[in-house]
């Protein structure tokens, strides 16, 4: 994944000493740019307008007296019924013990497990396969246990025609239990595979930031401001992310430019964003799965300014625990 870097250039116009400024991708109707798409500034540290400059486009961040949306907005899961369905699979019956390779029996369970989900999953926003562990073993090695483990399930329903690049993985080693684990009945409970179905997900709790709060233009390198955004927000939803069985980290662009461009700086900017996160200790690294949706998924029109600044976002979506 190439790695977008911010970059600033002096320029001359008329004559006066003239910077660009860092504007987010969008529409530039009515300001002067260089060859690059950044907006001009003079030596008085204006925004240059265009012949076709109007008070109507005056909603370039940091143009014209204009700022965007700095805040984070932490919004509650919609009830939507199939929203998010999970189920268990114990990986007593698919694996002997201690092993990551699929036993002749787990075969025949995973066989069984793959046409629950044959029809749900062309419909399905997600489907993530959580590999959790006992507590018996050191914290390191049930987590590679459990990750190698839940990406074994996902290779086998794989080969039984499930589409692999919606089937996602996590191990979250012995930090979830669904038991105790001082029994050998609560230890066999909590090896087990949870496959998380989301069908929307508006039913998730979520966390929406906006780009520019974050990111200078075309970049994926968090600004200074962006990270202090994020961690205060971060704490204030702490306890919303400590009861989290998975985290979504998904970066959002417009439609401007191309799907493959749009793909690769959302990647990088949930990336980002998600790595910040658990290195700091605010979000758990075990269960943070991060995703780029490009400019798949607008909330707004694009056909707008206001519509693009709304599209161009990041989202951390919060999945609790399931109903079973």
């Amino acid at each position: 994944m190439k790695k977008l870097q911010r970059r600033a250039l002096l320029v001359a116009l008329m004559a006066l000493p003239v910077a660009a400024i860092s504007a987010e991708d969008r529409d530039t109707r009515g300001y002067a740019t260089d060859f690059q798409g950044n907006i001009l500034m003079d030596s008085y540290g204006n925004c240059v307008h265009s012949g076709s400059w109007s008070p109507e486009l005056a909603i370039i961040d940091g143009c014209d007296g204009y700022t965007a949306s700095r805040q984070a907005v932490l919004l509650k899961g919609e009830p939507i019924e199939g929203g998010v369905v999970s189920f268990d699979v114990p990986f007593n019956n698919i694996f002997e013990v201690d092993k990551t390779e699929i036993s002749d029996d787990g075969k025949t369970v995973l066989a069984k497990t793959a046409e629950k989900l044959e029809n749900v999953l062309a419909e399905a926003y997600s489907v993530t396969i959580i590999g959790h562990t006992d507590n018996t073993g050191g914290k390191k090695h049930n987590e590679q246990l459990s990750t190698k483990r839940a990406e074994s399930v996902a290779d086998y329903l794989a080969s039984l025609g499930l589409p692999r690049d919606k089937l996602r993985t996590l191990g979250a080693g012995a930090e979830d239990p669904i038991a105790a684990n001082d029994t050998k009945q609560g230890r066999a409970m909590n090896r087990r595979a949870e496959i998380v179905v989301v069908g929307q997900p508006r039913a998730l709790d979520r966390m929406v930031m906006p780009s520019v709060a974050l990111f200078p233009r075309r970049s994926a390198e968090l600004s200074a401001e962006g990270k202090a955004m994020l961690l205060k927000s971060a704490q204030e939803a702490r306890e919303t992310f400590k009861k989290a069985v998975m985290i979504e980290v998904v970066g959002h662009t417009d439609d401007v430019g191309s799907a493959e461009y749009n793909m690769e700086l959302s990647e990088a900017r949930a990336l980002a964003v998600g790595t910040y996160l658990a290195e700091e200790g605010v979000l758990p690294a075990n269960r943070i799965y991060m995703v780029g949706a490009g400019k798949d998924q607008p909330v707004a029109n694009n056909s707008t300014d206001e519509g693009r600044q709304e599209n161009r976002r990041v989202e951390i979506l919060v999945l609790g625990r399931a109903k079973r």
